[in-house]
């Protein structure tokens, strides 16, 4: 999600970003241009350029494609949506994105965790707990957006696309073409210094986010049946002990989701680099890609501490909470009391029904205009919807702009991502001079491929959600996106995937979503479970736990889905039969003795990516479930 009040940008940035670039030129034609310089825009890029290197490379003579994109903020900017999962991390894996950088720039996750309350009964708490990826496979991350975005923009300047800031594309004076066999596309492009110029391009990319700029001359957003959710939050300090936060086994290195029955909150601790000026920022990065290209051991790395000291840089922990909550919730008439606004209101209003949120809330402290004047407090409302056209002649949407659901379980990035590798991976055949009948065949196929996604993350939404409408039900959720979504076959060889083949996983994976087990399961436990955001009813409660049991054992009788359960979730055996007494797991992250920070563990890095402090062998190594050496 982007936040939604404007936060000033730095001035006079652009210039310099793009003097960065091969040529910094605006471009009369290119055979790409992506309008939107985003998170989805920039993964598109980097992955059709590095397919188009690679095949030029085979091709000995051949040259790849032009791609330009075109932002029209003066530089990456604050957006929330702050974590990312394994599909991801495998991603900057194949690109070349080593982890020694990225835990530099990104805040250490492992894994997810869940805690479900009622506040009818304020002692009880559901929990559910899984590992993330192995250190010593890819990273999975604690991200702020300004900086994930600023690192893309970089590195996909150095595989050379055009990267242009401060580039405003007039919409309404492009004109999308009607057939397949039109030449080009023109659109007005203004730099705020100069006149219009025009850029005519063989594929515009539309990857403006919610704002659906190019989609939506084709067709209205539609909205999915059900109950949509509205989204609040603010950035928070935690400086006392995080031990006494009154959660079980609470690690603040997990994204950690608060669920109650309207909804649910997320407590993620992540690395700020705000207030640190654009060009001491991308020397930054520019210093740390030298390294990664270089493959310099980890250790050999400067910490964050010591790179924010060498380059003049502010960096700090933040903790970002926010609701997402139902937007049937009933609110009193007047929160007045609550508040000097809308999102701090419900925020305080629905974090004093919980004993154990409040509890949470006493040990963090509210951190004043973090990203800027007003910045304080932000607010997103209708979080669900889809474009029903996401492709035309000439034209694609992808990422946010093809739709989206709720930041439950991350989707924005780590599965919107599909559609951006989708159409990356279709580019080049469509650039190389198909047929207008070709042509018009393989943007009904992208239309087809986005089609189901968005309705399948919205049924596994309702389905999270409605469970949460009970203690005993909420694990449930997690438990069969974990089955259905890191069972499966295409989980198994994660290993082995490259950049020829990578796409297979990342546009395929759903979280499990699209898996005819889990469809089955959450269709049946929409109907049990559905209701309003209140406690759901002891008989319904009871029959669900039942069928979950009794599906869960028939997926894994299947042979369809494998894991080493007990090592990945707390709680659970190798069965899925949950087990309260069992908290165990596999030992992938442990806190610095120096900084206290935590960090992922990989067996052959001693010193700590935040602070440098050496650790002994012992503490660098991870542990299976049973505490044995994990190497």
């Amino acid at each position: 999600m982007a936040v939604s009040q404007a936060v000033p940008q730095e001035p006079c940035t652009a210039q310099y970003l793009n003097s960065l670039n091969t040529d910094s030129r605006t471009p009369a034609k290119s055979d790409v241009v992506v309008v939107g310089g985003g998170i989805h825009s920039l993964i598109y890029a980097i992955h059709a350029q590095k397919k188009f290197l690679a095949s030029a490379v085979a091709a000995s003579s051949a040259t790849a494609p032009s791609i330009t994109v075109l932002e029209k903020s003066e530089s990456p900017s604050y957006k929330i949506g702050e974590s990312t999962l394994t599909v991801f991390g495998l991603w900057l894996k194949t690109i070349g994105v080593g982890s020694a950088l990225l835990w530099r720039l990104f805040g250490p996750k492992d894994g997810l965790a869940f805690y479900y309350l009622d506040h009818s009964n304020p002692n009880e708490c559901g929990t559910f707990s899984a590992n993330g990826p192995p250190g010593d496979f890819v990273p999975t991350l604690q991200i702020e957006r300004k900086i994930s975005e600023l690192l893309l923009t970089l590195y996909a300047q150095r595989l050379g696309v055009r990267v242009l800031h401060g580039h405003n594309v007039d919409v309404d004076a492009t004109v999308l073409p009607k057939e397949h066999c039109h030449s080009q596309v023109e659109m007005k492009v203004s730099t705020g210094h100069d006149d219009a110029t025009t850029i005519r391009t063989n594929l515009l990319v539309d990857a403006t986010g919610r704002f659906r700029r190019f989609a939506s001359k084709a067709s209205r957003k539609q909205i999915l049946p059900g109950f949509n959710t509205d989204a609040f939050w603010a950035y928070f300090e935690c400086p006392g002990d995080e031990s006494e936060i009154p959660l079980p086994s609470y690690e603040s290195c997990n994204t950690n989701h608060i669920c109650l029955p309207e909804g649910w909150a997320w407590v993620i601790r992540l690395p700020s680099w705000e207030e640190s000026p654009v060009e001491n920022l991308a020397a930054m990065i520019n210093f740390l890609l030298d390294l990664n290209a270089q493959d310099v051991h980890p250790d050999e790395y400067p910490s964050s501490m010591e790179l924010a000291k060498r380059f003049g840089l502010k960096f700090r922990w933040v903790v970002s909470i926010g609701y997402a909550l139902r937007d049937d919730v009933v609110y009193p008439s007047d929160m007045s009391s609550y508040g000097s606004c809308e999102a701090e209101r419900k925020f305080n209003w629905i974090t004093g029904r919980y004993a154990l949120m409040k509890g949470l809330m006493d040990k963090h402290r509210l951190v004043q205009d973090l990203y800027g004047p007003k910045s304080t407090w932000f607010i997103r409302k209708g979080l669900t919807y889809q474009s029903p056209t996401v492709a035309g002649p000439r034209w694609a949407a992808i990422g946010d702009a093809a739709g989206f659901t709720n930041p439950l379980y991350s989707p924005g990035i780590n599965c919107n991502m599909a559609t951006s590798i989708y159409l990356a991976e279709a580019t080049q055949k469509y650039l190389s001079g198909t047929k207008p009948d070709q042509a018009k065949q393989m943007m009904a196929a992208y239309n087809r491929f986005c089609a189901g996604r968005v309705p399948n993350l919205h049924r596994m939404n309702r389905f999270n959600y409605l469970l949460m409408r009970s203690p005993k039900t909420g694990p449930l959720g997690p438990l069969w996106q974990y089955l259905c979504g890191t069972g499966n076959e295409h989980w198994r060889k994660m290993r082995t995937y490259t950049l020829a083949d990578v796409a297979e996983v990342l546009t395929s994976w759903e979280w499990g979503a699209n898996r005819p087990e889990f469809i089955a399961f959450a269709d049946r436990a929409i109907a049990i479970m559905d209701g309003p955001p209140s406690r759901a009813e002891p008989e319904a409660v009871a029959a669900l736990l039942e069928l979950s049991a009794r599906m869960v054992a028939e997926a894994l009788a299947s042979d369809k889905y494998e894991g080493r359960w007990a090592g990945l979730l707390r709680w659970y055996d190798d069965d899925l039969v949950r087990c309260p007494e069992k908290t165990e797991r596999d030992v992938l992250a442990r806190r610095c003795e120096a900084c206290r920070n935590w960090r992922i563990l990989r067996g052959d890095c001693c010193r700590c990516p935040t602070c440098g402090a050496a650790n002994t062998r012992n503490e660098i190594v991870k542990l299976d479930d049973s505490g044995k050496d994990g190497r």
